[in-house]
């Protein structure tokens, strides 16, 4: 369960052309340092006013060369807001008697958006479940001395054919007395005098919600398949327009803005950027790892700019409050990086990029500079065989990477080549310590006492059941024996392929001996798979359009499903489920799931700082940080984050039952909850083992097995056949 971060930005900036002149062009494969120069931007926190407690700071902006914040607080029961200025480093309160005016039954959660035009008109946009209402409605308001007159536009009053109410993505105000809405189903033209419509399009492109202004010009963003799609329309018409596009590997969000003169500024994991008026290339004012935007627990909630060149970000953390972060160049600063290391993933990973930024920030003469080849949230299939053939060839090279995630690589062959680092020096002391858990880490120590690498996270297989005890269903033995004693299928019909993918991982590693096949240990497990095919029912394919049994059946259907959990809030959903139908949950064949495993290649110049991040990326300071992809282990971050308040998260859908359907909440679940998760976690010892080769021998052998119609000894030997020469290689 992901709860998505969004990064609508409004920045008004104006930089000296010297400042610019000597901006980092960005290119999409190169993340390399500007040559060492005198002159950069700092980021520096701004402290809120202590009046501010209690209050939620909802925006930041600028308005007659001045930073504004407008935040919100429940008051009586209602809503209520107030705007400060910041003036010469001093905040003052600076609520206009038409906001105070305002107080607003919205329940707990309300979004809202300040604006204010040249001529110093204020607007204000609010979006809100009414008390004693059922659905959201979109409000707007027009500041008139001690009065907030309601504008709101009719479209927004009136229910659509699924009888509920138009949800706006973003909304500006312009110079010229208009206001621009996008919706997901329109962009709309209002007066700013009565909230009239003016003029309604349909959206021409895959817009994102973020959309912004110069006062002249309305900015909207959309997806493109190299980046973010920049269109610049006057006045918020279509007439005339332009585009340009950021380009981007990073799957993070983008923040974007224009200045007065044209030039556009982007915002986000990979730094700070700027494009000039009539240009198409982006210089980088900023890395993301001097900033809060390399930072996975903190987003950024809008940024606004002054006159001189300073800027501000508003950022909100994870523990629920927020920030308010300054950037100003610094004519006399000096580049104090000294040692580049280059970290190499095949995938983008939130935990890398957060490590990588606070390592730099505790030593600002090393940077770490992250390299992927897929962004995180990358659904097609990944070519692993183009990679190995790259990486072999960078991995041998001159230009080897000095850290490696091997993740779905294989260690052991780099390791046999002298391509990794020993890297129990670092790690042992910190188990013997109690640090780390030993039982994840110590699973990578070889028969000589070395290691080659160690995950900085984990998560497991959950076996969750409906009315099945826990010890039945922890390892297929047990499941196995269980089964057999069932008349009812337990997970609904499978396919062989499917059996095979949910349980070959758990004794991969058992039935291979050496470079031989253990045809003792193939064959016992192939008999508890049997019994498991038996009370399943096997299916001999699946409809595409169809979809196996899982989690969400126990509500309904299923009595036995499989779920990954890799951290604490990525836990939310399955033990919902569990909740919800009263029954239980185990790790499978106390095996774990281990990710961004790292190792340290030979060819490094600089192995012992690459030792020294591996051990800052295994302390507290990184591994606190829950980033929904696994479980840390580090052993104080683990229980930390099983105490974590998670009140204040929650989902609602419906889930289908033997009643129909019926309303289902995902919601914080019990600390007596969260001690279980920490205690299997401890139990832990062994990783899950995948390996391509037998799994698509094993798919096209059993078969015939599963179905009853193949002898246990001629499919061992037909495996075995299949088998001989890869694990002679």
């Amino acid at each position: 369960m992901k709860f998505r971060k969004s990064m609508v930005v409004l920045l008004c900036l104006t930089l000296l052309a010297g400042v610019l002149g000597g901006c980092q062009k960005k290119s999409s494969g190169d993340d390399s340092l500007p040559e060492p120069m005198k002159g950069a931007y700092r980021e520096t926190e701004v402290p809120l006013p202590d009046s501010l407690a209690g209050w939620t700071v909802k925006q930041v902006f600028s308005a007659e060369n001045q930073i504004h914040l407008m935040a919100t607080k429940s008051e009586g029961g209602k809503t209520v807001f107030c705007q400060w200025r910041n003036e010469d480093g001093e905040f003052t309160d600076v609520t206009p008697d038409w906001l105070s005016s305002l107080s607003l039954s919205s329940g707990e959660w309300l979004e809202a958006h300040l604006m204010q035009t040249a001529d110093g008109t204020q607007y204000l946009f609010v979006g809100y479940v009414a008390e004693g209402e059922e659905n959201y409605k979109a409000h707007l308001y027009r500041g008139e001395g001690g009065e907030a007159r309601d504008i709101t536009p009719e479209k927004w009053q009136v229910p659509n054919e699924w009888d509920t109410f138009e949800m706006i993505q973003g909304i500006a105000a312009l110079d010229n007395g208009a206001l621009v809405s996008l919706s997901f189903t329109s962009l709309d033209i209002f007066s700013g005098e009565d909230g009239s419509l003016s003029e309604s399009q349909s959206p021409s492109a895959n817009y994102d919600g973020s959309l912004f202004t110069d006062g002249e010009f309305l900015y909207l963003c959309a997806e493109d398949p190299s980046g973010i799609l920049i269109e610049k329309r006057q006045g918020g018409r279509a007439e005339g327009m332009t585009s340009l596009v950021f380009p981007q590997s990073s799957s993070s969000g983008i923040s974007l803005c224009a200045q007065p003169d044209g030039t556009l500024i982007a915002a986000g994991a990979e730094g700070i950027f700027c494009c000039q008026p009539k240009d198409t290339d982006w210089k980088k004012l900023l890395d993301a790892s001097d900033t809060d935007f390399s930072l996975s627990d903190s987003w950024c909630l809008g940024m606004t700019a002054l006159e001189d060149g300073r800027f501000y970000g508003l950022f909100q953390t994870s523990e629920g409050g927020v920030k308010l972060n300054k950037y100003e160049f610094d004519p006399e600063a000096v580049t104090e990086v000294k040692e580049t290391l280059t970290l190499y993933s095949i995938s983008e990973s939130s935990l890398l990029r957060q490590a990588a930024a606070l390592y730099h920030r505790e030593h600002p003469e090393v940077l770490i500079n992250l390299q992927y080849t897929y962004p995180a949230y990358y659904y097609e299939e990944i070519d692993y065989e183009a990679i190995y053939q790259e990486l072999n060839t960078l991995i041998t090279g001159d230009n080897a990477p000095d850290i490696l995630v091997l993740d779905d690589l294989n260690a052991d062959t780099y390791a046999e080549k002298g391509l990794l680092e020993d890297l129990d020096d670092v790690v042992r002391p910190l188990e013997e310590s109690g640090t780390l858990l030993s039982g994840i880490t110590g699973s990578y120590v070889e028969e000589d006492g070395k290691r080659y690498a160690v995950p900085l996270q984990f998560g497991f297989c959950a076996a969750v059941g409906r009315d099945i005890p826990p010890s039945e269903m922890a390892s297929l033995k047990s499941l196995a024996a269980y089964l057999g004693t069932q008349s009812d299928s337990s997970m609904g019909p499978q396919t062989t392929a499917e059996l095979v993918d949910k349980f070959y991982p758990y004794f991969c590693r058992d039935i291979v001996n050496g470079k031989e096949l253990d045809r003792e240990a193939l064959g016992q497990n192939l008999e508890y798979l049997k019994s498991v095919a038996d009370n399943c029912g096997l299916l001999p394919a699946r409809d595409p359009d169809e979809r196996g049994s899982n989690v969400w059946d126990l509500a309904a259907t299923a009595r036995l499903a499989f779920e990954e959990v890799k951290g604490f809030n990525d836990s939310m959903f399955p033990i919902a489920i569990v909740n919800y139908v009263l029954g239980d949950f185990t790790s499978f064949e106390n095996s774990f799931l281990p990710s961004c495993q790292i190792g340290i290649c030979t060819k490094s110049s600089y192995t012992e700082t690459a030792k020294d991040f591996l051990g800052f990326a295994l302390s507290e300071a990184v591994q606190d940080t829950d980033h929904y992809s696994g479980f840390p282990v580090n052993t104080a971050s683990l229980e930390k984050q099983a105490a974590a308040d998670r009140s204040q998260m929650s989902a609602e859908t419906m889930i289908s039952t033997k009643n129909g359907d019926e309303p289902f909440t995902i919601g914080a679940y019990s600390q007596e909850m969260a001690d279980k998760l920490v205690s299997l976690c401890k139990s832990l010892d062994h990783p899950v083992e995948k390996d391509a080769k037998i799994r698509e021998v094993l798919i096209e052998t059993l078969d015939a097995y599963l179905s009853g119609s193949q002898s246990m000894e001629e499919t061992v030997q037909k495996i075995e056949d299949s088998l001989k020469m890869y694990l002679a290689e």
